[in-house]
């Protein structure tokens, strides 16, 4: 079975723990927001090579697809070759964007592009209807990133997909319109100086908690699971106490509009403690209502 980029970095990185430093999508998603919450790598990413110094388009790396009108559920294989001028590397990786995307930690799916060490290649990838193309017509771009760097070595051109499903009425142009606005972009968002109260305490001592953060699909919408959940984050472990406050410690997630966040507060494992009694609490919220309680203050 076909591993993802990101599965695929983890696996490098257990078996080369000395290995070069890799910039994937991961890693980007974690610099973009750095500098804030809006996110801007700009300066942490290398510019492609194939844009501004080389001249001929023989010498230019690129990257194609195999048609650049796509609908959605017509059983077409959207075919993806990359022809690499540069240097690659086993983590290179391919993303797919919204062609008006410009940070590259907002990446929609991601596929590393293969080991074979060639620079030549090319990808089947597969599109499905989901909270990415709710609108009748999407344009994208493939986006070929070089994973020591982290420079972008080439991009597609525009590619429309067009989705059928999508109601042609009136109300069905107006539902799509309303989730898309929601969930179709991917947000960026950093949580700091958590702290919870009046947590359970033992028969004999104070609990040692730490904190258990996931990005999870909503519940009541319909969505298939992407890359960018599963993410989680673990707070430190503070000790004996039911008041802890995690302070300077900053946590950022991606996520769609949609999405919910998880936090699990437990109790530091011990042998000598059962693991029912390391659960201290639990709370979901979704990611809109977060992002709106603080846009209030």
């Amino acid at each position: 079975m076909a591993t993802t980029a990101r599965e695929h970095l983890l696996v490098v990185r257990r078996r080369s723990p000395h290995m070069r430093y890799t910039l994937g999508p991961e890693n980007l998603r974690g610099l973009s927001v750095q500098g804030g919450a809006s996110g801007d790598v700009a300066g942490a990413v290398v510019g492609a090579n194939s844009d501004t110094d080389l001249v001929t388009s023989e010498s230019r790396s690129s990257l194609t697809a195999s048609t650049y009108q796509f609908t959605l559920g017509r059983g077409q294989n959207l075919v993806i070759s990359w022809d690499i001028k540069e240097e690659v590397d086993a983590t290179d990786w391919i993303g797919l964007y919204h062609i008006d995307e410009t940070c590259p930690a907002n990446v929609w799916d991601s596929k590393n592009r293969g080991v074979n060490g060639t620079q030549k290649g090319q990808i089947v990838w597969r599109l499905e209807p989901g909270p990415y193309f709710m609108e009748p017509e999407t344009k994208i771009c493939f986006k070929y990133y070089h994973g020591v760097s982290g420079a972008l070595r080439a991009t597609t051109p525009c590619i429309t997909v067009k989705n059928p499903g999508v109601l042609a009425g009136a109300e069905g142009q107006l539902d799509s319109q309303v989730v898309s606005e929601h969930c179709r972009k991917l947000v960026s968002f950093t949580l700091s100086d958590i702290r919870a109260q009046g947590l359970k305490k033992g028969m004999f001592f104070n609990p040692d908690p730490y904190l258990k953060m996931s990005i999870q699909p909503g519940k009541r919408w319909s969505f298939p699971t992407f890359t960018h959940h599963g993410q989680e984050r673990r707070a430190s472990i503070i000790s004996n106490t039911t008041n802890p406050v995690w302070h300077g410690e900053k946590y950022t997630f991606v996520a769609l509009m949609t999405d919910v966040l998880e936090i699990e507060v437990k109790d530091k494992f011990a042998k000598s403690r059962p693991i029912i009694k390391r659960f201290l609490g639990q709370l979901t919220i979704p990611v809109q209502r977060l992002l709106e309680r603080h846009a209030a203050g």
